[in-house]
């Protein structure tokens, strides 16, 4: 049953965090590509990152039912070690900027880039976008160094 859970847990890291980690890399195609194609990039890449974020939901649950199941009739993990605790800790922080800056970002961004491509935009409009691009790397950012931090507490497990 551990095994089971464990290879669901994993699964959900992959699909869920891992489609997330080049969103910086569609985006930069996007700017190359500019114009309808730049928007048909950026629409299709958060309509997946929506979905992704669902699974992203499922990590934590899964990592719980895995320190419920014992392992050999025992039960190693514990919430009072540091890798755990730390690990959900650093969790709801990256939640917390997916939902404070990337998502209303990117929605913000496509916004002004539909209004720039009509031709309907003006200055203002460009130097909110380029501003709001800048906050979407800087999250992306934070959002991978907190993917670096949290699967070296999985590998290194201190405290435990």
């Amino acid at each position: 049953m551990y095994k089971f859970f464990l290879v669901l847990h994993i699964l959900a890291v992959v699909v869920g965090i891992g489609s997330q980690t080049l969103n910086g890399l569609y985006a930069a195609k996007a700017k190359k590509l500019a114009g309808p194609g730049a928007g048909a990039v950026m629409s299709v890449n958060f309509d997946v990152s929506m979905i992704a974020e669902k699974v992203i939901y499922a990590i934590p649950v899964l990592g719980i039912i895995l320190m419920a199941i014992p392992q050999s009739g025992e039960h190693p993990w514990k919430f009072s070690q540091t890798w755990i605790w730390l690990s959900l800790v650093l969790y709801v922080i990256a939640i917390g900027i997916v939902h404070a800056v990337m998502v209303p970002s990117s929605k913000k961004r496509m916004a002004i880039g539909a209004k720039l491509g009509a031709g309907q935009g003006g200055p203002a409009d460009v130097t909110e976008a380029a501003s709001l691009e800048q906050k979407l790397a800087t999250g992306g950012m934070a959002l991978n160094l907190l993917l670096v931090v949290l699967i070296a507490l999985m590998v290194w497990k201190p405290g435990f």
